[in-house]
């Protein structure tokens, strides 16, 4: 009987799922998740599933690293017995609904040019005897799903594991279960929130601006989006202690709102909050419905007007950086080489909207980061002017250097227009090559203006010029190592090479990436804490500086020996290799 059942469902269901409106749904939830195809993204395209499968990773992460806070054993030896957990758990709500939100918000601008239709799908979609009524709503729940595909996914950990190590001291069932769902349903409306909030703003630019100006701009506008959202993620360590002061500007922050609806579910909010939450519901179906209203007024604009823009947007001749790169002429950039170059990878970076946003992914890593590092230390001791700083306080500039260079460092792997780079290598002198020379001066140009300019000021003028000038020679030193590092055996001009084999070692870079971390920051925080301290140690940096540079000049020098060719074409690694043993031993 059951099975008859299940089986009729099945079969209604897959009859169902192949009628045109159906596969049009489909069409455009499979395009926001793999691309539109317009561009030549490759791995890094298709590696959509990979990112999803990653994002609920930092949640759960965090929730295990919560035992520590709200464990039985843990609450003994602090002699901390009888916590409120329901008080103790609001500065980590707070961070869960930011995280939902951030994340969600960074996809969604990430993946925002397969959200509307294109000039393929007019193409392809136009001549076939389907109503644009039909284009329109398929589209439409297509967003819908992938909304709360994403939103699921998000918190799809942290949704149960936060509960459980929040509930791990209590004995009773009915405080998990109430636990759990009042945290789902907070920050999963979190979650559409924030991917109707990136909606509405997209779309309102695609209304009322020309589709050139539109285009031209944005990829400002998304930088400008992801570097709110990583501010926003910032907030999480400063803002639940500002929670009780509601005449305080952070009740102007949306996580803060939903902050209070969890607590008004809860019982526990002020009426501060109470009125705060109440705010969470009003805006998020304002915010829905306006998504929904821009959403169909966009479509009317550009998807019937796609047929009037041209397939190439006309890019002006602007002149504004010429100065600089005069001045860079005589200054770093020796050979004709470098010279193009070095124009050729910033402009790359400046128009592409792909590298732009790793690149300002990293960026917003390290501020995210840092800024943890720095409200860690937030006491008078350690930023009164004329004090030594802290460990945490010299990390802030090495975070900041070491996740700018890994992104910049990434960001060369991805191609530009790989179809394109014929040009290249007809052009191009192949061997010998001045590939790592030239990435090396790109990367140290994102790093050597702020460290002279914010760095060394800020260092000198809180607390001495001693300080602020080892701080200054330290990052630089470390960085230039560092660069060697990253760029031992580099033989390409960036962007112009198929991409590596990320997937066969991404494991192994993660963990180095993670190894790096601690011994540029942390490790060398400490040992220059200590030389302040005591100025004798200070002979400590110049000897591992001197032993790592006699390394890294080997490494290359074995490397160029190898192989010194510029190369064009990454060769991945077979499967499975074939034994010789046609000639005994």
């Amino acid at each position: 009987m059951i099975s008859a059942l299940l089986h009729s469902v099945k079969r209604n269901w897959a009859d169902h799922s192949q009628n045109p409106f159906m596969r049009l749904v489909r069409l455009f939830t499979g395009r926001t998740f793999h691309g539109s195809g317009e561009s030549d993204e490759g791995e890094l395209g298709a590696s959509m599933g990979v990112i999803l499968s990653l994002l609920p990773l930092p949640g759960a992460f965090y929730s295990i690293f919560l035992f520590d806070k709200y464990g039985t054993f843990f609450q003994w030896l602090r002699g901390a017995g009888g916590m409120d957990l329901l008080t103790a758990a609001l500065p980590d709500e707070y961070f869960f609904i930011v995280f939902s939100m951030v994340m969600t918000g960074v996809v969604a601008v990430w993946r925002w040019d397969s959200i509307f239709p294109d000039r393929r799908d007019y193409a392809n979609l136009v001549a076939l005897p389907i109503a644009m009524r039909n284009i329109f709503l398929a589209n439409l729940v297509a967003i819908l799903f992938v909304t709360i595909v994403l939103a699921v996914d998000v918190n799809a950990a942290s949704v149960l594991l936060f509960p459980l190590v929040v509930s791990a001291s209590q004995d009773t069932f009915s405080f998990f279960a109430h636990f759990v769902w009042v945290h789902a349903f907070t920050v999963l409306l979190a979650s559409i929130f924030s991917f109707f909030a990136v909606l509405v703003t997209v779309g309102l630019l695609m209304v009322t601006l020309p589709y050139a100006m539109f285009r031209r701009i944005s990829l400002y506008v998304r930088s400008a989006i992801i570097a709110g959202l990583v501010a926003l993620l910032s907030t999480s360590f400063a803002v639940p202690a500002m929670i009780e002061t509601p005449e305080s500007m952070v009740r102007f922050l949306p996580p803060v709102w939903f902050l209070g609806l969890c607590q008004s579910i809860r019982g526990r909010a002020t009426p501060a909050l109470a009125l705060l939450g109440r705010v969470a519901l009003i805006g998020s179906g304002v915010i829905i419905v306006a998504g929904l209203v821009v959403y169909l007024l966009s479509y009317r604009r550009c998807f019937a007007r796609i047929p009037e823009a041209a397939d190439i947007i006309p890019i002006k001749n602007r002149a504004h950086f010429t100065w600089l790169f005069r001045g860079l002429d005589h200054a770093i950039l020796t050979t004709p080489f470098q010279r193009a170059g070095y124009r050729f990878i910033m402009k790359t970076l400046l128009r592409s909207e792909h590298h732009g946003l790793v690149l300002g992914g990293f960026f917003g890593l390290g501020i995210v980061i840092a800024s943890e590092f720095l409200f860690a230390s937030f006491n008078g001791k350690n930023f009164a002017a004329g004090s030594l700083p802290s460990p945490a306080v010299l990390a802030v500039p090495l975070i900041l250097s070491y996740c700018i260079m890994l992104g910049v460092r990434f960001v060369f792997e991805i191609p530009i227009e790989l179809k394109g780079n014929w040009i290249f290598q007809i052009s191009l002198n192949t061997t010998p090559h001045e590939g790592a020379l030239l990435a090396r001066k790109v990367i140290m140009t994102f790093v050597l203006p702020w460290v002279l300019a914010i760095g060394l000021p800020l260092y000198g003028y809180l607390w001495g010029w001693r300080v602020g000038l080892l701080q200054t020679i330290v990052v630089i030193v470390w960085s230039l190592l560092l660069a060697e590092v990253l760029l031992l055996r580099f033989r390409k001009l960036p962007f112009t090479c198929s991409y590596p084999p990320f997937r066969d070692s991404a494991i192994v870079l993660v963990l180095a990436y993670v190894l790096g971390f601690f011994v540029f920051v942390i490790v060398t925080s400490n040992l220059e804490h200590w030389a302040l301290l005591n100025p004798l140690l200070m002979a400590w940096f110049v000897a591992i500086a001197l032993v790592a540079w006699y390394v890294l000049s080997r490494l290359k020098q074995e490397a160029r020996e190898i192989d010194n060719e510029l190369i064009f074409e990454e060769n991945a690694r077979a499967g499975f290799e074939l034994l010789d043993l046609r000639h005994g031993s």
